[in-house]
């Protein structure tokens, strides 16, 4: 007994098209890139003169620098060094080196939450929520769905639900939606 299965070279339409894999992107890869590339912060380093006129108490020479960190025109940090000249701290190539690097690394370390707010403030990213000044509130209306991603959701909605009230509950939601949420959504349609 000889049987031979042919297979058929034509496609059912009842058949299900094969789905494309899906491509999840690293969300901590995402984030680390939107921190890359070259910041432009100008450090302005001055004699302190207010310090020294704090500790005209203290004996020996006294070497104080003040460092003003900016961004553009907008001061993002301020930093502090000194050093005292005395019998152990003889150096004073060395007590002026430290001060005033002391100083910038100050400035850099007290920078990083007015550089954190400067970026909220000036995101130009659209996942960003934006910090409304006046009231203090995030202000979310720039993460909202796409008009493309409603309308491809809506398809999506009409194609796969099949009850009334759950397609309209879909529906309903659909003007509140995020970009992610809508995402997700779509994906989940996608399955």
């Amino acid at each position: 007994m000889n049987t031979t299965t042919y297979k058929n070279q034509i496609k059912s339409p009842f058949q299900m098209a094969p789905r494309k894999p899906f491509e999840r992107k690293d969300p901590l890869r995402e984030e680390i890139e939107k921190n890359l590339g070259t910041f432009n912060l100008t450090a302005t380093v001055e004699e302190d003169k207010n310090t020294l006129s704090l500790f005209k108490h203290v004996p020996g020479p006294i070497i104080a620098y003040i460092c003003t960190l900016r961004k553009g025109s907008e001061v993002v940090g301020i930093g502090r060094g000194s050093a005292i000249l005395t019998r152990i701290n003889k150096w004073v190539d060395r007590s002026a080196r430290y001060a005033f690097n002391a100083s910038i690394i100050e400035s850099v370390v007290n920078s990083t939450k007015a550089l954190d707010a400067l970026y909220l403030k000036t995101a130009t990213q659209k996942d960003i929520p934006i910090l409304n000044e006046e009231t203090n509130e995030i202000d979310y209306t720039d993460n909202l769905a796409t008009d493309k991603q409603k309308s491809y959701l809506k398809e999506l909605i009409h194609i796969n639900v099949l009850d009334e009230r759950e397609r309209s509950q879909w529906e309903s939601e659909l003007e509140e939606l995020t970009k992610e949420e809508a995402s997700e959504k779509i994906q989940f349609f996608m399955r």
